[in-house]
């Protein structure tokens, strides 16, 4: 049933319940919701004017001393529509009873009540609101009380938790921005990753809570010192983009570019925080590129390939930047750490660049040359004869596509000698189901052919037979 049907079933219930009739409430209430919900939906402000009055006819058929606490849901959904209506057209008057509801509601749902956390919730945002326009510091302080005590109620596991944690990282962030105390912004920023964890690819939500974590590593960036000059300059542009950007794509950007900026910084200084931040906003800038409909890079890259249009080239040009420094700056934290996680990622990086570069694009060679050898870096790590198969083939078929004589030719030739080696000595060979369809024989010939097509590049040579060394006869 779609929300006008909804509503329309809502409104021919509500005149079966005249006035006077005892369950005229809930039907006052039911409406009310309906309309709210769609204009979360849609937007359209009568249908919000609707639901308040709605609501505070409802509100006026339950006096205050109830045992069932249906006062207290329609004072706190009361609450709740006046805080949209001034989102919407920021009149002080709803803000101000939208407060006022909003510690009726909580008085009625005291320590124990299922919903008081929701209550402390909801209150804690309107006071947040009101400390954007008024810069009070007891609103802001009794914002962050309430946020502590709504996440309090609401441990982790809670299916409710995410909202909370939100909540009191959005009153920390405003905090930093309008008192600027540093411990208040380092705090939201580590709630907002617990966020994101909430909200796996895919969640509805996900993008909300990437965005404001994106915008705090902005904040975070504009009170560095140790950038001189210019670069310093165009990082703070970047940052303060980042802090208050206008669109999605320009947030990615600025992203990416801070990434960039970390990446340098790492290669001078060999700080490891920088690369894992590098990595931390990169992989962000990525997931903010992705459209509304999308639901993870693999399928958005799957589209991007076969995309005709400008706008999908202007959009995977970027998406192709991102994604090669996102695997580069991986790459190297798992030669420096060795976690498999970071090369589980790079291997999954390198196969949407594969998508992206199908066969007769100038750059096949190099990914399926990029993609074997992660695949044989995590045979090494983790021996799976599948891996090491597939190795195998693509670096087959990057050598097919190269020039012979080429540098890239001699590299590919020398790596898939290489991968025949470890699979010819790996005793997984003999009990794996062979990928690759290569029996003993064929590796052994494939790796004597490789071997003698390295040779025939090679000078002529010696034995110089008192140290065994092989010297160039032409020397």
């Amino acid at each position: 049933m779609d929300s006008a049907e909804d509503i329309s079933c809502k409104r021919e219930k509500l005149e079966h319940y005249p006035l006077g009739s005892g369950d005229r409430f809930d039907a006052l209430f039911d409406l009310a919701e309906a309309l709210c919900k769609r204009f979360k939906k849609e937007r359209q402000i009568d249908d919000l004017n609707e639901a308040i009055t709605l609501h505070r006819n409802a509100l006026e058929l339950r006096p205050v001393d109830n045992d069932k606490y249906d006062r207290s849901l329609s004072t706190n959904e009361l609450a709740i529509c006046l805080s949209y209506r001034y989102d919407k057209l920021g009149a002080a008057d709803d803000l101000e009873e939208a407060i006022t509801l909003g510690r009726e509601a909580l008085a009625l749902r005291p320590l124990g009540h299922p919903r008081r956390s929701a209550s402390l919730n909801n209150l804690a945002g309107n006071l947040r609101r009101k400390f954007v326009k008024q810069s009070s510091i007891c609103d802001f302080e009794e914002a962050v009380q309430l946020s502590r005590a709504s996440l309090e109620l609401r441990p982790t596991g809670h299916p409710d938790r995410r909202l909370s944690i939100r909540q009191l990282a959005l009153c920390l962030a405003i905090g930093y921005d309008k008192l600027g105390v540093v411990d208040h912004l380092e705090e939201a920023m580590l709630l907002g990753r617990e966020a994101l964890q909430l909200c796996p690819p895919g969640h509805r939500h996900r993008s909300m809570v990437l965005y404001n974590l994106a915008c705090g590593f902005g904040r975070m960036f504009q009170r560095q010192p140790d950038m001189p000059g210019f670069h310093r300059a165009y990082v703070h542009y970047r940052a303060a983009l980042v802090a208050d950007p206008t669109t999605k794509t320009e947030l990615a950007s600025s992203l990416f570019e801070l990434a960039r900026h970390l990446w340098e910084r790492f290669q001078k200084q060999a700080t490891m925080t920088d690369l894992d931040d590098a990595i931390c906003l990169a992989t962000y800038a990525l997931e903010l590129r992705l459209p509304l409909e999308e639901v993870s890079v693999e399928t958005w890259v799957q589209r991007l390939a076969r995309g005709v249009s400008s706008g999908d080239s202007i959009m995977l040009d970027g998406a192709v930047d991102n994604i090669c420094a996102l695997a580069n700056y991986r790459m190297v934290r798992f030669q420096t750490r060795h976690e498999i996680v970071d090369l589980n990622e790079v291997i999954a990086l390198h196969r949407h660049m594969l998508q992206i570069c199908p066969s007769g694009h100038p750059n096949r060679a190099s990914c399926l040359h990029d993609l074997a050898h992660c695949l044989a870096n995590r045979f090494r790590q983790q021996p799976a004869a599948a891996d090491l198969d597939e190795a195998v083939s693509l670096e087959q078929e990057a050598l097919q596509l190269l020039v012979h004589g080429d540098p890239e030719y001699d590299v590919s030739r020398r790596c898939l000698t290489a991968y025949l080696q470890m699979k010819f000595n790996s005793q997984s060979i003999w009990t794996s189901s062979d990928a690759s369809g290569a029996t003993r024989l064929d590796i052994e010939k494939a790796a004597r052919n490789a071997a003698f097509e390295i040779l025939k590049s090679m000078p002529v040579r010696l034995l110089h037979t008192p140290t065994g060394i092989l010297c160039n006869r032409d020397d």
